[in-house]
């Protein structure tokens, strides 16, 4: 999707102020929403993904399970408001050895766990070569 987009600083695929904030995301909505309102606390349109189960209602990007976004970009910078709500966010990179590693971060897990294909989130610095495959 960005492989051959030159990517130098940072590289917004989801911005809530944008005029359509999720063109290229999918969403999958069950018994829960995804809208754009005013926050508050910061004066500015924000994205709401409220759902009963955050494996019902989420996005993703790219659409496509299999495609890649081909962000080379060493650094992911989200922006979190503590709602006092259940919250996961889960991402997936495409290593220098060609192998898919998911990583999930959330706050409705009191244990901390790490299968092999699955990796808890780490301060340090990423490969350069490290594709972002996708986000939901």
């Amino acid at each position: 999707m960005f492989k051959n987009t030159f990517q130098s600083g940072f590289l917004s695929i989801l911005y809530s102020l944008g005029s359509k904030p999720l063109q290229i995301w999918d969403k999958e909505v069950v018994n829960g929403q995804i809208k754009r309102l005013q926050d508050e606390d910061i004066q500015s349109n924000v994205l709401e993904i409220v759902g009963p189960n955050v494996n019902t209602t989420y996005i993703t990007c790219p659409a496509d399970p299999a495609a890649t976004l081909g962000i080379k970009l060493p650094f992911l910078v989200m922006i979190v408001k503590n709602l006092k709500k259940y919250f996961t966010f889960e991402i997936q990179i495409l290593d220098d050895k060609n192998v898919r590693r998911r990583f999930r971060a959330s706050n409705f897990q009191a244990i901390l766990t790490q299968k092999m294909e699955l990796h808890k989130l780490q301060q340090g610095h990423s490969h350069p070569n490290q594709e972002m495959l996708s986000g939901h």
